[in-house]
């Protein structure tokens, strides 16, 4: 009885300071693991030169975040593809960050073009999107965890031809045509404002570069 009891502390001990010894060295492997941030940036094609110049900024901060311990005590780590300046590439590629390479956050490509196609392979998988300059992307989606860094304001879509037709109103024109890439971003930017219809002195028409219709 006595040789039972002095035992059962020093092995309720020993249990202890083992199982503190695995969690430990376990933490300190959790803590190891990078995060991954995934996206896709046009470093080819049409979009290139702003592709190169975010991208050369993503990693001076994955450097500068590095440097001071990382995000919760865990490095930094950018997992990102060529998407070519074509958003037919763009589904495939972030099936490919969400399935192999098991990212942990998650960024849209440059623009509007290049964002939509990434919303509905998110959507699913429940994850936070950062947006990047791209307008109106969550309109048609609703997605509740879609936060967007774009610079012009609550407004943005009213924001980019807002101009023109001020200056179309102040020369008191009558007609105002705006040529534009057969692109979501020109459909967003100029398309919305003119089917509003909301400078009544100016009967605008929107013209499409590449399919060559007419409002």
């Amino acid at each position: 009885m006595g040789l039972r009891t002095m035992f059962r502390p020093s092995f309720i001990a020993a249990a202890l300071a083992l199982l503190t010894g695995i969690m430990f060295g376990a933490s300190a492997a959790i803590a190891a693991e990078p995060i991954k941030i995934g996206f896709s940036m046009p470093l080819t094609g049409g979009l290139a030169s702003n592709g190169k110049a975010i991208l050369a900024a993503y990693q001076m901060w994955e450097e500068d975040i590095n440097a001071k311990g990382g995000l919760l005590g865990r490095p930094v780590k950018l997992i990102y593809y060529d998407d070519q300046s074509n958003p037919s590439l763009v589904p495939a590629i972030y099936a490919k960050l969400f399935d192999i390479d098991k990212i942990d956050l998650v960024f849209t490509s440059y623009g509007t073009n290049l964002s939509v196609p990434s919303m509905p392979v998110v959507i699913p998988r429940n994850y936070v999107l950062l947006g990047l300059f791209a307008l109106a992307v969550n309109s048609e989606f609703n997605y509740p965890y879609y936060f967007s860094m774009f610079p012009a304001g609550p407004d943005a879509v009213r924001e980019f031809s807002r101009g023109y037709f001020e200056i179309a109103k102040e020369q008191k024109l009558q007609t105002v045509a705006i040529a534009g890439a057969d692109s979501r971003f020109r459909q967003e930017g100029g398309g919305r404002r003119t089917r509003e219809r909301d400078q009544d002195e100016v009967q605008d028409c929107l013209r499409s570069e590449l399919s060559a219709e007419y409002c």
